[in-house]
């Protein structure tokens, strides 16, 4: 049997097809196993580590039959299948929302374009956007041979995972993808769509990822301005273009095309005026200093679930990432304190302190987990061993670890 995966995989990489969903009040993991053993052994683990984590010290009975267990933790439903282990936890249709009211707005997110620090990026406009460049790599692709893909999977490099919204490898390569499903190799292009939640992530933490993986092509794509920045890796990533609205321009991957920016930045809501209906240039209502009710206890599985504004379930450096923006530094600093106490259960660890790492940052390190406050954000790091990402990613391909029992 392989190693155990802790509860934090499930956790991190279980959410299915990263859909952000809530089902009468009940958002779902799930986990594939190559054999019933490695399951069993697995659901013994998990269930240990929801007992400690949600403080539950009666015995949890396991109702068994042929071929399912079920199990149940302080409101938290585990089910295992003939193979995959399914988890069911509570999720507040209140806080669901309010978190989700954060991902488009530019206030609750550092890093926004100058002059526009305040307002909404459009909901619809992201995934135009990634739409035109799906067809326009599509396109190129057809012509130039190579592949290309969108927010799949890519075990970039033993210690980082990353879903670009874009990318594309040269006809060239060989050996880039895993069961046909995920990819394995450092693209020779990538391209991102700026968003709220992620501008700083992509012109920061995410571009130096790209770098330190020998990504040679980059592409920054941002609605905000309609322009699109275009990088070279040479001893680091260089500017070495800006293209805005009424340009084209080339690329020596696809020598003799021409790409649009304007058919980039073709959107629905520019095609049919929907900013000006939205009245988006009204200022929008001040943040509240609670963004959630402080009654409503958001535990580390909101993090989980709603931490990754977009749907990206990367880690790099080792450590899977997400971040929550609450509303003010008051609430955060509440909420940090809850998630710090829920850390120490689950790693069975007396009560830890967040030291001051500057004015308004405060972070604490508790086990595999990393905990940072700045300002209204709270961002939680969880230490994971990158090098079994590929082996995740072939679980998630193989039909046989989804044996629901239904054949």
């Amino acid at each position: 049997m392989d190693a155990i995966y802790g509860l934090e995989y499930v956790m991190f990489f279980g959410v299915p097809s990263n859909k952000l969903e809530l089902i009468r009040g009940v958002s779902h993991w799930r986990f594939p196993f190559r054999g019933r053993d490695e399951a069993e052994a697995h659901f013994h683990e998990w269930l240990e580590t929801l007992r400690r984590w949600k403080q539950v010290e009666s015995p949890t009975p396991i109702t068994k039959s042929q071929k399912n267990w079920e199990a149940e933790v302080g409101g938290i439903r585990m089910q295992l299948y003939p193979r995959p282990i399914n988890l069911d936890f509570p999720i507040d249709g209140r806080a669901f929302r309010a978190f989700l009211d954060t991902f488009n707005r530019r206030d609750y997110w550092p890093g926004q374009p100058e002059g526009l620090e305040t307002g909404w990026d459009h909901w619809l406009d992201a995934g135009d956007i990634k739409l035109n460049l799906w067809q326009v790599f599509g396109e190129l692709s057809s012509r130039h041979g190579g592949k290309h893909s969108s927010r799949v999977d890519i075990a970039l490099i033993p210690w980082a995972g990353m879903t670009p919204d874009a990318y594309y490898y040269g006809p060239d390569r060989t050996d880039i993808m895993i069961d046909g499903d995920y990819f394995c190799a450092a693209p020779d292009l990538i391209a991102e769509v700026l968003v709220a939640p992620s501008r700083w992530l992509d012109r920061g933490p995410r571009m130096d990822v790209y770098r330190r993986a020998g990504v040679p092509h980059l592409w920054l794509l941002e609605p905000a301005t309609e322009t699109v920045e275009i990088y070279e890796l040479h001893a680091g990533y260089e500017l070495v273009a800006r293209h805005g609205i009424g340009d084209r321009f080339q690329s020596p991957l696809f020598p003799d095309d021409e790409i649009s920016v304007d058919a980039l930045f073709n959107t629905q809501s520019k095609r049919k005026g929907w900013h000006d209906a939205e009245g988006d240039s009204e200022p929008p209502e001040p943040l509240p200093e609670w963004l959630v009710p402080p009654e409503i206890n958001i535990g580390l599985e909101y993090f989980f679930h709603l931490g990754h504004p977009e749907r990206r379930w990367e880690f790099w450096d080792n450590k899977a990432r997400s971040m929550l923006a609450f509303g003010s530094a008051v609430e955060a600093r509440a909420r940090l304190d809850d998630f710090m106490t829920e850390a120490c259960r689950w790693e069975s660890l007396p009560r830890a302190k967040a030291s001051q790492l500057a004015d308004d940052i405060e972070a604490t390190e508790i086990g595999r987990f990393h905990l940072t406050r700045r300002g209204r954000l709270v961002l939680l790091d969880v230490a994971i061993d990158g090098r079994r990402h590929r082996d995740i990613l072939t679980r998630w391909a193989d039909h046989d670890c989804w044996d629901w029992g239904e054949r």
